[in-house]
C-alpha cells in the first residue's frame, strides 16, 4: 500500500441539472465551470493543496452514491489514501440528506479526510463544534435532497405514462435494434439481429449458454457492447462473450416484439435499492415494435436454458455464494468444489486475455476482512447513535424555543388586528381625523406585514427542524439495527443477508463491500 496520500477534486453532472454539452466536447459546460471554480479557489487559498487528482462523474444523478468516480474515491478513503476532497458545492457530492451527512460527520472524520465545499463555505479543517456554518450546511443539504426528490417524482410520472403507452423511453436501443425515425420508437438493426437469431437457434438445439458464449468468442463475433460502441461511439465495452451476455439476450422478451415496461420499482425516491416484480405480475405490452424472433422460439430457448440448470443437492450453500463479484468485469466469482479455498472470476472460462485471471480470493482472508469491516461499521454506528441522541435533544430545544416565539408572534398579530378594529370604530365615532386615521392604519399594516413574515419564517424553521429530527430518528434506528451485530465472531448466511448487498473483488485481493443498509460505507 502506498503511503502517499491524495488530494482530490470531484466534479459531477446529471441529466437533471439542465446543462448540455458544449460544441463537440464530450463533457458538459457545468463540468468545465466546476473545474474553473476549484482552480480559482486553490489559487486564492494558500493552505489548500495545489496538486489535485481529478475525478469526474458526468451524467450521474446525485441521489445515489453508486457512481464510478465516487465509488473509487470512497474506496481510496477507506484505504487511508486520501487527505483532501474538494467540490464546488455540496449538491455535486450528494443530494441525499442522510448519506451526505453520514460521510461528512462520521466517515471522513474517521479517516482524517479534509472535505471542502467551496460555495457552502465549508472546510472541515476550519469548522469548530457548534459553528453555525455546520447547521447552515445541514439545512442546505436537506433542501438539496427535497429538491432532487421532487424533480425525480415529476420525471418518473411523465416517463411511466410514456412506457404504458408503448413508447420506448429506456435510453439507448437494445442490441439487435436501433432508434427509429419517429421519436420513442425502435427498429431492427439487421446486422446485430442476425447474431441474436443465431443465439436463439443454438439454444433451441440444446446448446448450453456457456458453450454458446465460447462459440461466439471462437468465431470472433463482436460482443454487444463492442458492436454498439462501433455504431454509437462512446460506450463501455467488454470484448468477450460471457454466460451473462448470452443469457441476457435469451431471457429478454423485447426480441419477441413485446415490451415489459416495469420489471422492478425503486423502494423510495432517491434510493438505489430496487425490488424486482415477479414475472407473473409484470405488465406485458404486445407488438410494440417489430420482432426479431417468434414467441415460440423465445419460449423454446428459455425452456432449454431451464432444463440445462444443474440441480444442487447435498452441502449447504456457501455464505459468500452470490455476493462476490469481479470488480473488473462484473461477473460473479465462483470456486467450483466446496473444498476449494479460492474464489475465481468466471470470465476466465471464456477467454485467456483478461485481467480477471489475476483474481484469486482466499475465503479465509475474505472472512477476516468482512469481520473487521463489520466491526468498523458497528463502531461508527455507535458513534452515530450517541451523536444522534445529542442532536435530537438540541433540535427539540430549538423546536420548543421557536414554538414559544411563534405563539408570541401570533398573539401580537391578534392584538394588532384588535387595534385596527378599535381604530376603525374610533374613526367612525369621530375620534380621529381622516389623516390621523390613515397614518395609524398604515402603521398597523406595516406591523402586520412584519409579524406575518416573522411567523412564516418561524414556521419554515420549525418545519425544517422537524424534518431534521425525523432524519435523526432514522439514523438512530439504522444504528440500533447495526449495533446488534457488534459482537459477532463468525460470518454466516443470516449476517450476509442482513448486512451485505455485494462484495466487489479486484486483482491483488482488494475488496469493496457494498452494504445493505441506508448509510453505505465502502470498505
Amino acid at each position: 500500500m502506498l503511503s502517499e496520500k491524495m488530494d482530490i477534486s470531484y466534479l459531477r453532472l446529471s441529466l437533471e441539472d439542465d446543462d448540455v454539452a458544449s460544441g463537440d466536447t464530450l463533457e458538459s459546460c457545468s463540468i468545465s465551470s466546476q473545474r474553473l471554480c476549484i482552480k480559482e479557489y486553490v489559487r486564492s487559498n494558500a493552505d489548500v493543496p495545489t496538486t489535485l487528482t481529478e475525478f469526474v462523474d458526468d451524467g450521474y444523478s446525485g441521489t445515489s452514491m453508486d457512481r464510478p468516480a465516487m465509488t473509487r474515491i470512497i474506496q481510496l478513503v477507506t484505504m487511508r489514501r486520501v487527505r483532501t476532497i474538494i467540490v464546488r458545492d455540496l449538491s455535486r457530492f450528494a443530494r441525499n440528506y442522510l448519506e451526505a451527512g453520514h460521510y461528512l460527520e462520521y466517515v471522513f472524520p474517521s479517516y482524517d479526510v479534509r472535505f471542502i465545499s467551496i460555495n457552502d463555505n465549508y472546510d472541515r479543517a476550519k469548522i469548530k463544534s457548534g459553528d453555525p456554518v455546520a447547521l447552515q450546511l445541514a439545512i442546505r443539504n436537506l433542501l438539496n435532497d427535497l429538491y432532487s426528490k421532487d424533480i425525480s417524482r415529476k420525471i418518473k410520472s411523465a416517463v411511466d405514462l410514456k412506457k404504458l403507452n408503448g413508447e420506448y423511453v429506456y435510453g439507448q436501443a437494445p442490441y439487435g435494434y436501433k432508434k427509429g425515425k419517429q421519436k420513442n420508437t425502435i427498429e431492427i438493426d439487421e446486422e446485430a439481429a442476425m447474431v441474436v437469431r443465431r443465439i436463439f437457434q443454438l439454444a433451441k438445439q440444446g446448446v448450453t449458454v456457456t458453450r454458446i458464449a465460447q462459440k461466439m468468442n471462437e468465431e470472433k463475433v463482436l460482443t454487444p457492447s463492442v458492436y454498439l460502441a462501433s455504431v454509437r461511439g462512446k460506450y463501455k465495452t467488454r470484448d468477450f462473450w460471457t454466460f451473462e451476455s448470452v443469457r441476457n439476450i435469451l431471457i429478454n422478451r423485447i426480441y419477441t416484439g413485446d415490451t415489459v415496461p416495469f420489471k422492478s420499482h425503486v423502494i423510495r425516491i432517491g434510493s438505489n435499492r430496487v425490488k424486482m416484480i415477479p414475472e407473473e405480475e409484470q405488465i406485458v405490452l404486445p407488438d410494440t415494435h417489430e420482432a426479431i424472433v417468434s414467441r415460440e422460439t423465445y419460449y423454446q430457448a428459455r425452456s432449454v436454458i431451464k432444463s440445462n440448470k444443474k440441480t444442487k443437492t447435498g452441502a449447504a450453500p456457501n455464505v459468500f455464494s452470490g455476493y462476490l463479484v469481479c470488480g473488473c468485469c462484473g461477473n460473479k466469482l465462483s470456486k467450483g468444489r466446496p473444498t476449494n479455498k479460492n474464489w475465481l472470476c468466471a470470465t476466465a472460462r471464456y477467454t485467456e486475455e483478461t485481467e480477471c485471471k489475476d483474481i484469486r480470493l482466499n475465503e479465509a482472508m475474505m472472512k477476516e476482512k468482512l469481520l473487521s469491516a463489520v466491526q468498523l461499521q458497528c463502531n461508527l454506528a455507535d458513534a452515530k447513535l450517541k451523536h444522534s441522541r445529542n442532536e435530537q435533544d438540541k433540535t427539540q430545544e430549538e423546536i420548543d424555543g421557536l414554538s414559544w416565539e411563534l405563539k408570541q408572534k401570533q398573539r401580537n398579530l391578534d392584538e394588532n388586528a384588535s387595534r385596527l378594529m378599535e381604530l376603525l370604530e374610533d374613526y367612525y365615532a369621530g375620534k380621529h381625523s381622516k389623516e390621523d386615521f390613515l397614518a395609524k392604519k398604515e402603521e398597523l399594516k406595516i406591523k402586520k406585514d412584519v409579524l406575518t413574515e416573522n411567523i412564516r419564517r418561524i414556521e419554515e424553521q420549525i418545519s425544517l427542524l422537524k424534518a431534521e429530527k425525523r432524519n435523526q430518528l432514522m439514523v438512530e434506528d439504522e444504528a440500533n439495527k447495526l449495533n446488534k451485530h457488534g459482537q459477532i465472531t463468525e460470518i454466516d448466511t443470516y449476517l450476509m443477508k442482513e448486512l451485505v448487498k455485494e462484495i466487489r473483488v479486484y486483482p491483488g485481493n482488494a475488496v469493496q463491500i457494498i452494504w445493505n443498509f441506508a448509510d453505505t460505507i465502502t470498505a
